[in-house]
């Protein structure tokens, strides 16, 4: 089982806790923690015990105390910077913001940094000292006590040391809190939910373009591959009929066999167009929509003014949102004229699709949805105006790039 974080790690998994390597984790995570304000203090000791003032004057505690109060702002970019590369140590690292100047992010920075050098620095003192030095004070204690035999200083060192591992679970429980209190400062719920989202986009993109890398394959293997040999076959068995006579049982049986084939691969190839033309591999999205239009009931009429080619998956997610339209046009206003309008505009790809029905149709309608879902991969959007007694135009808008 893949435990993701301190917290699960406690949570899921409390008996094989101090077998992992996530005690260390936590023990490390606390004491960087302590890091700045050991720091902070450590200098103000140094600036008392080494100044050639043998006497200050009746000002100097303002003066430290103001001091101390400047280097905490200042010190802001490179503690908050810390204390999320420090996150990695207990769970996932948070990423550094990209926003900068007077943002709500430089507040929450500063803001971690006040507390992450006062109180939760005090905090991690706290814990570490129970957790790790009371029983180490106990253990020096009893290991050299005159007063106590050798049975009862071991044992009284024994039970002591005993105390550590307890102190693990202690330092890690303080960790796992500390963690979500640094978390909601330095990355708010709202920030985590928009790079999920973004997270999420990018992988819902990826999903799509090697689906549509798939969808190629297929095409390519089916056209190369079982196309050619029904063809082929229908080749050989046209052959066959040529060493036989006109009407004798053996060239009927061989004439129908060529049917059936004939219409295996008419079938196969409207397969192979439905899952991604080659057209539209090989000549783009203008040529793949006259090819549909050629083969469309309705009359389709084609304007598109695209003056070089676009990204496969913005040719390919195009391409069947406009069929899907030319073919819900087919259905709802049969015999209607279909124009099919479209070309760059502000770096986006815009293709209307119009027929001449009698109009009525639900923006919100099971197959625009399933339209809208495909765009939705590009980042593209799907509009529908259809008044009653018609026109219906669909339009499709995606991002050129």
């Amino acid at each position: 089982m893949s435990i993701p974080n301190l917290r699960a790690a406690i949570t899921l998994a409390p008996h094989r806790f101090l077998l992992s390597a996530w005690p260390w984790r936590a023990l490390a995570y606390v004491s960087a923690g302590t890091v700045g304000g050991v720091l902070i203090v450590g200098s103000v000791n140094l600036l008392l015990r080494y100044t050639t003032i043998t006497e200050w004057p009746w000002y100097w505690e303002p003066v430290v105390i103001l001091m101390v109060l400047v280097a905490m702002p200042a010190s802001t970019p490179l503690v908050a910077r810390w204390g999320r590369l420090c996150e990695g140590l207990v769970g996932e690292r948070l990423e550094r913001p990209t926003a900068s100047g007077s943002s709500p992010r430089l507040w929450r920075d500063l803001g971690y940094t006040l507390l992450s050098l006062t109180v939760l620095c005090v905090l991690d003192l706290a814990v570490i000292g129970a957790a790790l030095g009371v029983p180490l004070t106990g253990v020096l204690d009893f290991v050299d006590a005159p007063h106590l035999n050798v049975y009862e200083r071991w044992a009284s060192v024994l039970g002591w040391a005993v105390l550590w591992p307890v102190g693990l679970y202690l330092i890690a429980g303080w960790a796992a809190t500390r963690s979500e209190i640094a978390r909601a400062v330095l990355s708010p719920r709202e920030d985590r939910l928009v790079a999920e989202l973004r997270d999420v986009t990018t992988s819902r993109a990826a999903l799509a373009t090697a689906f549509d890398e798939e969808r190629r394959r297929i095409e390519r293997d089916l056209h190369d591959g079982a196309q050619q040999r029904l063809v082929a076959v229908k080749t050989s068995l046209g052959l066959a009929r040529l060493d036989l006579p006109a009407d004798s049982p053996a060239a009927n049986a061989v004439r129908e066999a060529q049917e059936q084939v004939t219409r295996a691969l008419s079938e196969l190839r409207d397969l192979v167009r439905g899952i991604h033309p080659r057209v539209l591999t090989e000549r783009g999205l203008r040529a793949a929509l006259w090819d549909v239009s050629a083969r469309s009931a309705s009359e389709v009429e084609i304007d598109l003014d695209l003056p070089e080619r676009l990204p496969g998956a913005v040719e390919s997610t195009a391409y069947f949102v406009v069929c899907e339209a030319i073919a819900n046009a087919g259905k709802h206003a049969p015999g209607a004229t279909v124009r099919v309008r479209g070309g760059i505009r502000d770096a986006r790809l815009w293709v209307d699709v119009t027929d001449d029905g009698p109009g009525g149709a639900s923006p919100d309608g099971g197959g625009l949805s399933g339209l809208r879902h495909r765009l939705a991969v590009l980042a593209g959007e799907l509009t529908v105006d259809s008044p009653l007694g018609g026109p219906t135009t669909v339009r499709l808008e995606i991002p050129e790039r």
